[in-house]
This record gives C-alpha cells, sequence and structure tokens, in this order.
C-alpha cells in the first residue's frame, strides 16, 4: 500500500481503491480515479438531536502497518453547540491492501468520574453523558440502487429498492427481549419489540428475530457494501440506504432512547465498508474464522503454565465441558436474561445468584464481571481443545469487560480510576447500577453493614486480558491490564504525591505503630495474606510478561517478602476461618506462578528460594490442617457447593508443592491432592449446582496442576538449604521508623500543587 500525508491528510492506496482521510476531522473520502466516490463522516448528536462538532486531539496517525493491511487511529472529543467538552471519541480505521477493504471502529467514551452518592452507581449519575444517536454516514455523488439482506439463518429476507430500504434491531429477539435487564434510569424497559423490522421506500413491510445484515448500494460508477459485526447482539442497530446515502446506526437515533454513557463508561463498536468493484460477500464478518494452533504447539512454546496437550478427558473435563455442551451451557445462560445489548453482550448471567430465590420466580438480573477470570478459563480450555466456542465466549467477554467493566476515568480518587468493578452485589438484582454491583433500589447486602462501594482489589483479574491480547492482537486488552496493574499499585502502596503517601500511612503504618505502642509485637509484612495481595501479585506478573524490562517482576518479588516469611507463625494468621480467611488459597496460587514463571526465565535466584521456602511451609501446613470447606458447613454464611469447586484451589496447591519437592514428599503432596481432588468432582457430579456459572468458572480457571506427574526442574537440589537470612518476620521500631520516613520523602518528592488539589477534590467529591 501507498502511504502519504497532503497539507495534513493521508492518502492510502491500496489495489482496488484509493483513501483520502481528512486532516483532523472523523471523514474520508473513497477516490474512484480521479473523482471523489464518495464522503464517509462519523456524526454525533447530543440529547436535544443537534449535531456535534468535533475537535481533534491528534491528526490521524499510522499505528500498525504491513503487508496485508495498515490501521490508522484518530483521538478527538464531540463539543456540544456551547462549545462544552461532551463525548471523547477514538475512530480506528484498518484498511487491507488486497481490495480496500475497510474496518472501522468507533469509541465514544465518556472520561467524566460518577457522583457515585454512598457507593451506588445507578443511571442517572450526574456524571453521566447522554446523547440521541451516533452513525456512520456516507454520502455519493450520484444515485444509486439498494439491496439490503436480512442474513438471518434459514429464513433471510432480501430487499430491493430505488428509493430507500433499512433494516432495525430494537431487541435481542430472544424469548425474554424485553427483561428488566434493558431499563433506562428512570426504570423504564427501553426495548420496545422483539427483533428487528424491515422498511422500503418509508414503510416497515417485515420483520424478524435476529438479523445478520448487508446492504449494497450500486450506481454505474461505484458501489458500497456494508455489514457489522455482533449486530443484534449489541441492539439497538440499524442500517438503512437512500438515493444518495447510507447509514449505519451504531447508536441510532429510530430506538427513541437517549442514551446514556455512565461516568468511566465506553463502547467500542464495529462496522465493514467495501468500496471494491469485486462485490465480494461480506457475510463472513458474521462468522469469522478462527485459526486453532494444535495444543502441542502451545505446549512447547511455553504459553501456559502447566499445559500439556492431549492429556486423556477425566471428571474435571467433563465438569468443564458443560460450560458448552450442558443444558445451562454459557450461551445459554445468555438467554435467560437477555444478556444484549450493547452494554450487556459478552458479559456472564451469574445463576448462581438464583439459587436462594423463591421457586417460580424469574431470574433475577446479576452480572458476572469476570470474576475469577473467566477469559482465561475460556482462553485455556480453547488451547487445550481447539473448539472455537471457548474463543467466542473469551472474546465476547473480553471485549466487554475492557470498556464496560473497567472505570475508564483519572478524575475519581486513585482507589478507583481505571479499577474493574465487583460483580451485582450477591443475591441482589442489578436494578439500574447495570455492571456496577451497588445501586440505590437495594437497601440491604450482601454484606453486613454495607450497601455500597467501588472498585478494590479483591476483584482484580488480568491474565485472562494477557492471553485475550496474546491471542487476537487487541491492544484495548493489553492496555487494560497495564492500566488494572498501575490501579493495583495505586490501591496498595498508593498514588504519586503527598497526601496519597499521608493517607497510605495512615493506613498501614499507623496500625503497627499504635501495636507496637501497646507492646505487641506485629509482623514485618505489609500486605493483607488474602486474594487482594494475590491479585496484586498476578497482576504484577502479567504486566512483566507485557514489559519485561519495567521492573514489574522486581516489583513482585517485594511484594512476596513483604507478605510471607519462611519464619511465619502459620497459626496466628486464622486461615481456617473460612469466611474470613479462606481467600488465601488465591494468594498462595499467584506465589506458585511466580515460581514457575521464575523458573521458565531461569532465575533461580535469592527471591526465588525465598518464595519456594515460604510456599512449601504453607503447603505443608495445608497438608496437615486443611480439609473441604463443606465438613462443617456451620461455619459459612451460605453453605452451597461454591465452597466445593473452591476445594479445586487446595487440591491444585498442593500438586505443585509436589511439583517442587522430592521423593516421599512429592509423592505424599501428590496423593493428597489427587484424593481433594476425586472428592471435589465425584461431589460436584452429583450436584443439582454444578452448571452454575461461578462453580464452572473457578474449575476453568484453576485448571492445569493436575495434569503434571513429574518434577523435573533442576532448581530442586539447589534450593535445599533455608533460607532464613532474611530475618525475623516481627517488626521493629527502627524499621516501622524507616517505613514511616521513606513514604513521606518519597510523597515530599512527589509533591505538586495542582496535583494535591486534584487528590483533594476526587476525595471530596466535587
Amino acid at each position: 500500500m501507498n502511504i502519504e500525508r497532503v497539507d495534513g491528510s493521508l492518502i492510502i492506496g491500496t489495489a482496488e481503491v484509493d483513501y483520502k482521510l481528512q486532516a483532523h476531522s472523523l471523514a474520508w473520502d473513497s477516490i474512484n480515479t480521479a473523482d471523489r466516490a464518495s464522503q464517509t463522516k462519523v456524526l454525533l448528536k447530543d440529547e436535544d438531536h443537534r449535531a456535534c462538532e468535533f475537535i481533534s486531539s491528534e491528526n490521524w496517525e499510522v499505528i500498525e502497518a504491513g503487508p496485508v493491511s495498515i490501521t490508522v487511529k484518530q483521538d478527538g472529543v464531540w463539543k456540544k453547540s456551547d462549545g462544552s467538552d461532551h463525548v471523547r471519541v477514538t475512530c480506528e480505521l484498518a484498511i487491507y491492501s488486497a481490495n480496500g477493504l475497510m474496518e472501522v471502529s468507533v469509541t465514544p467514551h465518556n472520561p467524566r468520574r460518577a457522583s457515585h452518592p454512598g457507593g451506588l452507581w445507578d443511571l442517572g449519575d450526574r456524571g453521566s453523558v447522554f446523547f440521541r444517536g451516533l452513525n456512520v454516514e456516507t454520502t455519493f455523488s450520484q444515485e444509486g440502487h439498494i439491496t439490503l439482506i436480512s442474513g438471518e439463518p434459514e429464513t433471510s429476507k432480501t430487499v430491493t429498492s430505488n428509493q430507500s430500504a433499512g433494516i432495525y434491531q430494537d431487541s435481542s429477539g430472544g424469548t425474554h427481549w424485553d427483561s428488566p435487564n434493558h431499563v433506562d434510569r428512570f426504570g423504564k424497559i427501553t426495548t420496545r419489540f422483539r427483533g428487528y423490522s424491515i422498511s422500503k421506500d418509508g414503510q416497515a413491510i417485515s420483520s424478524g428475530l435476529r438479523a445478520n445484515p448487508r446492504l449494497i448500494w450500486e450506481s454505474d460508477k461505484t458501489s458500497l457494501q456494508i455489514a457489522v459485526p455482533r449486530f443484534w447482539q449489541n441492539f439497538p442497530t440499524s442500517v438503512c440506504g437512500e438515493q444518495r446515502k447510507v447509514v449505519a446506526g451504531l447508536f441510532p437515533e429510530d430506538s427513541g432512547q437517549l442514551y446514556e454513557l455512565q461516568g468511566g463508561e465506553r463502547k467500542r463498536q464495529t462496522l465493514f465498508i467495501d468500496h471494491s468493484e469485486r462485490k465480494d460477500d461480506l457475510s463472513w464478518v458474521y462468522a469469522p474464522l478462527t485459526p486453532v494452533l494444535d495444543a502441542s504447539v502451545y505446549e512447547a512454546s511455553d504459553a501456559f503454565p502447566w499445559f500439556q496437550a492431549n492429556q486423556p478427558k477425566g471428571p474435571l473435563d467433563e465438569l468443564i465441558n458443560q460450560g458448552l455442551e450442558g443444558p445451562y451451557n454459557f450461551f445459554q445462560k445468555r438467554e435467560q436474561i437477555d444478556e444484549y445489548g450493547w452494554r450487556n453482550f459478552g458479559d456472564i448471567f451469574a445463576d448462581h445468584e438464583t439459587l436462594y430465590q423463591p421457586e417460580g420466580e424469574p431470574p433475577l438480573v446479576s452480572h458476572y464481571n469476570n470474576q475469577y477470570d473467566a477469559i482465561y478459563g475460556f482462553a485455556r480450555q480453547f488451547a487445550l481443545t481447539g473448539d472455537s466456542r471457548w474463543f467466542e465466549l473469551m472474546d465476547d467477554l473480553a471485549r466487554h469487560v475492557v470498556d464496560i467493566d473497567i472505570y475508564h476515568t483519572n478524575e475519581d480518587r486513585a482507589e478507583y480510576n481505571h479499577g474493574l468493578f465487583w460483580h451485582t452485589d450477591h443475591y441482589l438484582p442489578a436494578h439500574t447500577a447495570t455492571h456496577r454491583t451497588f445501586t440505590r433500589h437495594n437497601d440491604t447486602s450482601s454484606t453486613p453493614g454495607q450497601t455500597g462501594g467501588g472498585p478494590a482489589a479483591e476483584h482484580c483479574y488480568t491474565t485472562g486480558l494477557l492471553y485475550h491480547y496474546l491471542m487476537t492482537g487487541q491492544a484495548d486488552s493489553r492496555a487494560a491490564v497495564l492500566d488494572l496493574t498501575q490501579w493495583m499499585v495505586n490501591l496498595h502502596d498508593g498514588s504519586r504525591g503527598l497526601l496519597a503517601q499521608l493517607l497510605a500511612v495512615k493506613k498501614q503504618e499507623v496500625p503497627k505503630l499504635k501495636a507496637l505502642v501497646r507492646g505487641e509485637q506485629p509482623s514485618t509484612h505489609r500486605y493483607p495474606f488474602t486474594r487482594g495481595t494475590g491479585n496484586y501479585l498476578t497482576a504484577l506478573m502479567d504486566a512483566a510478561i507485557l514489559e519485561p524490562h519495567n521492573g514489574w517482576l522486581e516489583k513482585a518479588s517485594q511484594v512476596m517478602r513483604d507478605t510471607i516469611h519462611p519464619g511465619d507463625d502459620i497459626g496466628a494468621r486464622n486461615l481456617l476461618d473460612v469466611e474470613i480467611g479462606w481467600s488465601y488459597l488465591i494468594l498462595l496460587s499467584a506465589m506458585a506462578r511466580f515460581l514457575k514463571l521464575k523458573r521458565q526465565y531461569q532465575e533461580i535466584d535469592a527471591s526465588y528460594l525465598y518464595t519456594r521456602e515460604a510456599f512449601l511451609k504453607y503447603t505443608a501446613w495445608m497438608q496437615t490442617n486443611e480439609s473441604p470447606f463443606l465438613q462443617e458447613p456451620e461455619q459459612l454464611e451460605f453453605a452451597n457447593d461454591t465452597w466445593v469447586a473452591q476445594d479445586i484451589r487446595k487440591a491444585m496447591l498442593l500438586f505443585n508443592a509436589a511439583e517442587l519437592s522430592q521423593g516421599d514428599e512429592a509423592a505424599d503432596y501428590r496423593h493428597t491432592a489427587q484424593t481433594w481432588l476425586e472428592q471435589a468432582c465425584n461431589t460436584l457430579a452429583n450436584s443439582p449446582e454444578k452448571h452454575f456459572s461461578r462453580i464452572l468458572i473457578i474449575l476453568a480457571q484453576n485448571y492445569a496442576q493436575h495434569s503434571e506427574t513429574e518434577a523435573p526442574h533442576s532448581d530442586v537440589d539447589k534450593a535445599t538449604a533455608p533460607i532464613h537470612a532474611a530475618g525475623d518476620p516481627l517488626l521493629t521500631w527502627p524499621q516501622l521508623i524507616a517505613r514511616i520516613v521513606q513514604r513521606i520523602s518519597l510523597g515530599i518528592t512527589q509533591f505538586r500543587p495542582a496535583r494535591e488539589k486534584a487528590w483533594l477534590d476526587a476525595r471530596m467529591n466535587r
């Protein structure tokens, strides 16, 4: 392809068609010989139906160029008629060299913070922005003929016209198309009819359920074909053609809705436009090919930890396979609450939250928000089996999470900015909180004494997004991993600035100081022994894979040392108080992955040996003290079979310990691990809850270690000597004072008046 810049505009030439991308504008021309064949613009209308003005923050920029395609991007903001910023937007164009096919991606984004009064995140928040429509509009200099194909399997309809033809998808077309999942800020259901409507020459002539449409516009001199992937899934959507115009409604005005982007929310929408004369059929965009590698390739490349290809299927595989084949598989779950529409599609119905509903009630609307990293579980199953349905689930969920479930703002408190929202509050309907957990319509909570909150360390999952990026090249998933990791750094170690570091001193060092004053002996540990710290370590490792030279793995080593010690008094950790202590299993799992990663990098260093010794001390304690969670159900608030699935974590940790041990010790670990694994699988196989989302996802996330039967690692002999050089894990006065001085000194070096003011404003909700 030829690329040149002329007077700020970008000229891109392909074998079939040339494009002129207009400088600092969301507009481009397709050029047929010396004449402009068509012009395309991306347009937004505000809540009063007025066109917004696009102001570019940077001109078209080439972000990727290769022999197959070139991708360009432009960022900017749509301003209202009074000059105020309304909606930020990113537009990417991927242009393919062979035929000039263009893939257009438009991402409207509300960068404002939500006000979330009382930790409640409902629609209608004063941080939201509203608009009436977002269209991609192509105009022509001459009149043309329109052909519209609905593309619904087995019942596809074709309409032709010299005047106009269009299709509008109002709802999913499913049985529960009018689900309370689709409410606006007033609690009113926004879907108006089931499925789609087709019009010709201004009159409705036909209808159907789930369209995968193509629209073809043709004249004597030029032609255009358009298709919108995930058309019906991301409703409302539309495509229409007129004599001199073709419009793709990514957020169509036809819906009559006032679209709302919550603070920190965005949505990437995509369409394909083909200007070539070959008239290639674009129906493939609705069922794209999924490249499949043999599982042995993943194994040989160490792409996944503890990955073994082509192993015999066992009881754990049979349980996980219900996610595809069972009567309540992940695709069928979508239908139960109609988990469709531009904000919902890709997420998982949290059907386990219906367990305590009265019989006969319709299932409450509850969103899963990637708890326990369903994206990763789906990615791993795809690599193991080559079944493209796992890829589809992974891809749909990852696209949802990076847009909707992550809080894309810099304007709120650092503990929230770019964080991941929790799933819907346990056993309660989402109402108008959408995918943001807490709503004003629920006056109770699953957490006693709590009716609000925000993103938190104990709900952060980055590994699936890492693998989504590695498998698809989607840059948004890569960025999400790094954003979430920095958010976790801010949560655990304080953000930049003096006031932020003083707050960190108050939260972390002052409690230790008070304990020393009382004559107690607090530990040196900075971080809690919980899944929050485990998620922190996992995020740091994922960031290290993406940016190996940015110190992320070294930071993980530091967090490890400040969390666990080979000399810990494990009994004092109170880990057997299940409701409070159970999630230490997630922390130990992160440690096992750290050890695996260090071996992969051939870094058998002091950090590795320290972590290995501490890890094995805890797994030895587990082997002696742990038992199935439901063995004592009275200690559990909700004694259901999710706890049986959580028992899988214990088995996998002992498989890890066997991998790091030798001889009889390794054999004992493996025997106990196998016993626990078989017991959990047998219990779940006979459980009426085995199909629930949370259970299947826990199993998929923790599928791995049991497949390795040997410990061929050369570090075993090197790591036999105890590592006690780190000293006693009890905090002293000099150590505490040094920590406080270090934090305050760091805060002073980072002091900037504007930064301190912004920090105060965010915390005071100004």
